[in-house]
């Protein structure tokens, strides 16, 4: 199993723990009396503020805190040293914040207590369903910059989340400790967990550990959008990243799954996994029918783009990888490929059938890299440069 896929299952197991029940306990309460739109500066500024224009509060943590459901928070240019919890919906806009994240190492419950701690900043549970974050800089957090959970139908659109995961192999939480020799990840620079109907749209994640995640230890990751993203220079792990962590994903799709995100017009260069991935590692796992079109992945230091399955009783099935251009990536070491790799298709037991279709494929031995009992539509519409050795094995 590759670093890829192996290199979450411990904590996965104690994430997927937690039950749909325990997000309940954080019901928002809206405080009827603040106005609509609340400011947050570092210039005149004092938590003691009405958070109004001309006085507005200082930090971003007592702005949320004072904000009723659904109103805007508008934040000023400057460094804001602080962790970001947002538990009812909000529309948090930041003009050239920045929002630094060093040594934060706080959570909250029953977050927390799965040893999910450590963001930079978060949107969490059902009462934040339907917030919007924009225009931030989200840096130097010990997990990850930008973490969303057990929520839906938020928006994550024009942020930097760059230098996070700076736990990285430590024991800070069960995210960051190495597996044997299967580094610590931290939860990678922008993660998704348990989250439905989202859009995570022109965002740059750069030098993190790893791009963007989306899990369901908690709860199904389904029916999201990630597009016109950058995802480059994320060193060990993959540029997007779409694993199944729950074994009950299979047999139960509202308790697990990643299925039906589509990725599109992301750009997905020089990260240290494959540019994308949908993978199932354990028994029970199901990441299934996503679609992974039109992007750019190159450079990277596995595949281009991998779909995994190791195991009986999983579901890789329906996913569709159509027009994208890949270019110059790395071995798909899980399924043997032994040499540079576009697309690698890998199943070591499970019969698996996906779409492959119309993507561009240059600077690479294999084209298409196939191992395992699989089913293959659309393969002979896929175009291959020169540059490629062997377009199919």
């Amino acid at each position: 199993m590759s670093m890829v896929s192996q290199r979450r299952l411990t904590r996965a197991a104690a994430i997927g723990l937690a039950s749909a029940m325990s997000l309940a306990l954080f019901a928002g309460t809206a405080n009827a009396a603040m106005p609509t739109t609340l400011y947050v500066s570092k210039e005149n500024a004092s938590d003691t503020n009405p958070c109004s224009m001309s006085m507005p509060c200082l930090t971003i943590g007592h702005a949320i805190s004072m904000a009723g459901v659904g109103a805007t928070i508008k934040v000023d240019e400057g460094t804001y040293a602080e962790q970001v919890s947002i538990t009812r919906k909000v529309n948090l806009v930041g003009e050239s914040a920045v929002i630094d994240a060093t040594g934060q190492k706080g959570g909250i419950q029953p977050l927390a207590g799965m040893g999910i701690v450590g963001y930079g900043l978060l949107v969490f549970g059902p009462d934040a369903a339907g917030s919007k974050v924009s225009g931030f800089t989200v840096e130097n957090a010990l997990g990850e910059g930008i973490l969303v959970a057990g929520t839906s139908k938020v928006t994550i659109m024009h942020n930097v989340i760059k230098h996070d995961d700076a736990g990285f192999n430590t024991t800070l939480t069960m995210e960051c400790q190495a597996q044997g020799n299967i580094p610590g990840d931290c939860g990678e620079g922008l993660h998704l967990v348990g989250v439905t109907w989202s859009h995570i749209i022109g965002n740059l994640v750069e030098n993190n550990v790893g791009g963007i995640l989306i899990t369901d230890e908690i709860g199904p990751s389904a029916h999201n959008t990630i597009a016109w993203n950058v995802s480059r220079n994320n060193a060990e792990d993959c540029g997007i990243t779409l694993p199944s962590h729950n074994a009950m994903a299979v047999s139960d799709p509202t308790k697990g799954g990643v299925y039906d995100n589509l990725v599109t017009h992301n750009w997905s260069i020089g990260n240290g996994g494959a540019g994308v991935g949908m993978f199932a590692p354990f028994p029970g796992t199901a990441s299934y029918d996503n679609t992974v079109s039109f992007n750019v992945l190159k450079n990277n230091g596995q595949a281009g783009i991998g779909i995994h399955a190791h195991a009986p009783g999983q579901n890789v099935s329906g996913n569709s990888i159509v027009g994208n251009w890949v270019s110059g990536n790395g071995i798909d070491p899980d399924s043997g490929s032994g040499h540079p790799t576009g697309i690698a298709i890998f199943s070591a037991v499970v019969p698996v059938t996906v779409m492959v279709a119309h993507n561009h494929v240059a600077n690479e031995y294999w084209g298409i890299f196939k191992a395992g009992t699989l089913t293959i539509n659309g393969l002979s519409t896929n175009m291959y440069a020169s540059s490629v050795t062997h377009p199919t094995n």
